[in-house]
Formats: structure tokens, sequence, C-alpha cells
């Protein structure tokens, strides 16, 4: 599956995946800047630059900085009118805990719409899932966070973690889903419909 690229305003660790030839690559903002440093091509830059220069950059949108919306929230409607399903968001954590709290909404909101955003950093991996979910690949000194986002989660079941859950209530007030751990295999989350935030936190970086 073809995915978009965006590089969001927020705090930028220099981490970021290999970008396919199909892919698509966004600066919200600021985020245009963390590009030009790493030198990849920037397909369009989207935001009101009340936080950066006016890029001199021919595929440009530039927003009115009084708005009901953030650069990050645009750049991902502007991805999904491209026709991406698929979006990996950089930047996006760290900085003001209030946007980093905003993008999780975000994410919320456009999984309803059937739309998968990852929030990602060097250590940080952030995401949501309102199906059965399975770990293909092998996840070493990782801890691994659910958090309901619906008011419940019934017949929660955790397989190949550390703590296991089987037939468990969660609900959106608890904290019980912090700090799981894989326990070297592939691990299944299933549970009967709601959404979940997952969070993948890189274990020697966060003892």
């Amino acid at each position: 599956m073809k995915k978009c690229y965006i590089f969001a305003g927020g705090d930028f660790d220099g981490f970021f995946d290999k970008i396919g030839k199909d892919d698509y690559v966004i600066g919200a903002d600021k985020g245009y800047t963390y590009i030009e440093k790493i030198g990849i091509k920037i397909d369009t830059i989207i935001g009101d630059f009340d936080s950066a220069q006016q890029p001199d950059f021919e595929n440009k949108i530039t927003l009115k900085p009084e708005k009901d919306e953030t650069d990050l929230y645009a750049a991902i409607n502007f991805a999904i009118k491209k026709g991406y399903k698929k979006i990996i968001v950089y930047g996006g954590l760290g900085g003001r805990i209030s946007h980093t709290i905003a993008n999780i909404k975000i994410m919320e909101e456009f999984k309803k719409k059937g739309i998968d955003i990852e929030l990602k950093n060097k250590n940080q991996k952030l995401f949501v899932i309102d199906k059965n979910f399975q770990e293909k690949k092998q996840i070493e000194n990782t801890y691994i966070s659910l958090f309901s986002i619906t008011e419940k989660i019934e017949n929660l079941n955790l397989i190949n973690l550390k703590y296991e859950l089987k037939n468990f209530t969660l609900k959106n007030d608890m904290h019980l889903g912090v700090s799981n751990e894989p326990i070297g295999k592939e691990f299944k989350i299933e549970f009967d419909e709601g959404m979940i935030l997952v969070i993948y936190e890189n274990k020697n970086v966060y003892k």
C-alpha cells in the first residue's frame, strides 16, 4: 500500500522510514524545514507558516493563521484527497503536550473514517486499532501500552505478551494497559469492538 509521510512541526529527532518512489511527502508548516535538512524530496508544503519562514516552493498551500484546524490536520485532509489511507507522521510527538494530545485525537477521528495514521519518532510509535491486531514482526526491548479510547473494550485478549489478559473489560478510565512487554514472538490483541490506542516505546530509553 502506498503511504503518505507528513513531517509536522513538533520535535523531530531525525528518524524516518524508507520512503518509496510511489509514496508522497508533505511538510506541515515548520515540518518542511526538517525535510530539507534530511535531504529528501518534498511533494507539497502546507501551513500558515507562523513558526517558520514562508518557503520558496511552487507546490505550496498557505493557510490563514486564524483557523479551526491545525496545520497537521489540514495536511492529513490533503493526503486523503490525494487517495492515501495510510499516513505516517513525524514531528507529531514531543514539544507542547497539548499538541501531542491533539495529534492523538486526530488519529482517533480519522480512524473512524477508515484512515490509518501513525505518530512516530526514533523511540516511540503510536497508532489506533478498531479490530483484532497481530504484530507480525518480532519486537524486542519494547514496552507495549494499551488504552481504551471508547467507553470500554470487552472480551479483550492479549496473547504472547508478558501480562496476558483473557476476556477482560478495559475501561477508558483505567491505566492497567500500561507497560506490557512482548515475549519474543508475534503477539495478538483480540477484542469484540471499540478503539484502542497502542503505544510502542523503546525500553532502553524509557526505563
